[in-house]
């Protein structure tokens, strides 16, 4: 990621170190190492404080920050329509296994006890994933 690049090179020219720099960022000296590793995008007031604090220029480096920001949501999105997918392919199962035991009670039968388990883990999935 161009942006870390940028604001790696900057503390390397300037020797600060991690713990120096969160304080002068109020972020963690984990969140600036993924940051400066390019894991994570940091907020536009970190990457202002950091340039601040490199003696750079935080608006030479806006364009970076907003091409790094659209790549992360690029990248994330898919994962969303994932998430979405599974829950609708759950809740159908989910239902699917309502109606079974629904018409095994209504012949009076016992409902085997692995059915109930089996529907009760998907319905902690679909918790789990709506949740994410």
């Amino acid at each position: 990621m161009a942006l870390a690049a940028e604001l790696r090179a900057a503390r390397e020219r300037t020797g600060h170190t991690l713990r120096e720099l969160q304080a002068a960022t109020f972020a963690s000296d984990s969140a600036l190492s993924r940051y400066l590793s390019g894991r994570s995008v940091p907020p536009w007031k970190v990457v202002a404080a950091l340039c601040r604090e490199l003696d750079s220029d935080p608006e030479r480096l806006r364009p970076l920050w907003r091409e790094a920001r659209a790549t992360r949501r690029r990248r994330t999105e898919p994962a969303e329509k994932t998430c979405e997918s599974l829950v609708s392919r759950i809740s159908g199962i989910t239902a699917d296994i309502a109606t079974a035991i629904r018409a095994i009670q209504a012949r009076g039968e016992v409902v085997p006890e692995a059915l109930l388990a089996a529907a009760a883990r998907l319905r902690d999935a679909q918790q789990l994933i709506s949740r994410s």
